[in-house]
C-alpha cells in the first residue's frame, strides 16, 4: 500500500513540476527571405534582379546564379545588408529554400564572432552553444543558426577565408537529406529507416 501512495504522490509531483520554457523562436530565414520561398519570390520581395557585377567588382548591387545548382548569390548592398559581402541561398526543386550563407565584409581574426556577439544576441537570444572554431550555435528545432570563421585551408589563411552565418531548415534538410527520395522511405519492424547524406 505504501508503494501505491509514493508511487501516486511521486507521479502528481512530477506532472506539477511545469517544463521547462523553450527559448525564444528563431526567425524562419533571413530579413524578408523565408523557408521554403522559390528564388522568384525572393528576387519579388527584395526587387532585385540577376544582373553580375560591373566591371568584376563586389561592391554594389549585383545577383547572379551559382555557383552551386539552385544557387542564387547577391550582394548585401542589393539587401541593403552593410557589413554584408555576399549572401548564397539555397533553392530546392521542390522543398524551396532551405540553408542561406552569408559571408561578412570583415574577418581580421578568429576572435571576431565574439566581437559580433552582442548584435546577434540581440537578434536570435543567448546561443544555444559555443563550439570550437570559434563558432556560436543558435537553434530552435525549425531554424538551425552558425556564426563562424570558414578557413580554406588549415594550415595558412587564405583571400577566401571569411567570417560567416549559416542558416538552414532542418526540417527541409532532413528532406532533402534523402538520397534520390523527397520523403523518407517507410520504417520497417526489422529495420528502422536511416537518412543517407548526398
Amino acid at each position: 500500500m505504501k508503494k501505491i501512495i509514493w508511487g501516486g504522490l511521486f507521479l502528481f509531483l512530477f506532472q506539477a513540476v511545469p517544463a521547462p520554457a523553450e527559448g525564444p523562436s528563431l526567425p524562419p530565414g533571413f530579413g524578408k527571405a523565408t523557408w521554403g520561398m522559390t528564388s522568384q519570390e525572393l528576387f519579388s520581395v527584395y526587387k532585385i534582379a540577376l544582373a553580375p557585377p560591373k566591371g568584376g567588382a563586389a561592391e554594389g548591387p549585383w545577383a547572379v546564379e551559382g555557383p552551386a545548382p539552385g544557387e542564387i548569390t547577391v550582394s548585401g548592398a542589393a539587401l541593403g545588408e552593410k557589413e554584408v559581402r555576399s549572401i548564397s541561398f539555397g533553392f530546392h526543386p521542390q522543398w524551396g529554400l532551405s540553408i542561406i550563407h552569408i559571408r561578412f565584409k570583415e574577418m581580421e581574426a578568429a576572435s571576431v564572432p565574439e566581437t559580433l556577439l552582442p548584435k546577434w544576441t540581440a537578434r536570435y537570444g543567448a546561443p544555444k552553444e559555443r563550439a570550437q572554431g570559434p563558432k556560436l550555435i543558435w537553434e530552435d528545432g525549425l531554424t538551425h543558426i552558425e556564426l563562424t570563421v570558414h578557413r580554406i585551408s588549415p594550415r595558412h589563411s587564405t583571400p577566401s577565408d571569411h567570417l560567416a552565418l549559416v542558416l538552414w531548415s532542418i526540417p527541409l534538410m532532413a528532406k532533402i537529406g534523402f538520397s534520390g527520395e523527397d520523403e523518407p522511405p517507410p520504417a520497417t519492424e526489422e529495420e528502422p529507416s536511416q537518412p543517407h547524406v548526398k
